[in-house]
């Protein structure tokens, strides 16, 4: 129960902080987000908890659950203080992606198809991007790392897919892949909002900058949320 109590907390809050985007208070934004996260961490320790299962498995989500909770307070810290927490936050949002992968490894082998997101995406993002010449890296070497950080995240929302395989946890596989999912388009739009000029030209309070902002967090955090709670149906 304590787990839902925290998913639900932290619903409220990831509301009230796309809300504090129209004030335009960076302070209140990094507390509002520091607390939204430290809740989908709470969240996935009481799942755990709940399920009484101390799990490699376990211990692998929970580390991606802290180190994603630790690069989105960097992310929005990055907004007052610059680059360096930008960087910070790019690094440990790509480690929690790494700890999801082992976690997904550790119940699931290798599939072919775990690695078709993966090949899809990133060849057209090495080519698409600089001939489109409508993203902007500054400094140059933030496209390597974005693009490094791509082939994580892709592998590992391929990888979630492997746990179809569980038939008899439907609500564990949904809530995992669902997930997935949800926080890789939320990285996605990121990378618009950071970097596609279009986007990151536009005013603070641009209405389609605001909108693309808010879907970012609700995408990232339900589906933080998601993995958080699937835990409690860990098989």
């Amino acid at each position: 129960m304590k787990s839902i109590i925290c998913f639900v907390a932290m619903l409220v809050t990831m509301m009230t902080l796309s809300l504090s985007l129209l004030t335009g208070n960076l302070v209140l934004q990094v507390y509002l987000k520091a607390l939204a996260s430290i809740l989908f961490v709470c969240a996935g320790l009481f799942a755990a908890r709940e399920r009484r299962s101390g799990s490699s498995y376990v211990r692998f989500i929970l580390l991606g659950l802290i180190f994603g909770c630790v690069g989105d307070i960097s992310m929005q810290i990055s907004d007052i203080k610059g680059e360096l927490y930008f960087i910070i936050g790019l690094v440990t949002f790509a480690l929690g992606h790494v700890f999801y992968l082992v976690a997904f490894f550790k119940k699931s082998s290798f599939r072919w198809y775990n690695l078709i997101l993966t090949l899809l995406v990133i060849p057209a993002a090495i080519v698409g991007i600089p001939l489109s010449q409508a993203f902007e890296f500054n400094p140059g070497f933030l496209f390597f790392a974005v693009i490094a950080y791509g082939v994580i995240m892709t592998f590992m929302v391929g990888k979630s897919l492997s746990f179809v395989e569980f038939k008899g946890h439907p609500r564990f596989v949904q809530m995992t892949i669902i997930g997935a999912i949800l926080f890789g388009i939320s990285d996605i739009i990121l990378l618009f909002i950071l970097f596609f000029k279009p986007v990151s030209s536009l005013a603070q309070f641009d209405p389609f900058l605001l909108m693309l902002r808010m879907v970012g967090l609700v995408t990232y955090y339900v589906g933080q949320g998601l993995i958080a709670l699937s835990l409690k149906k860990e098989p």
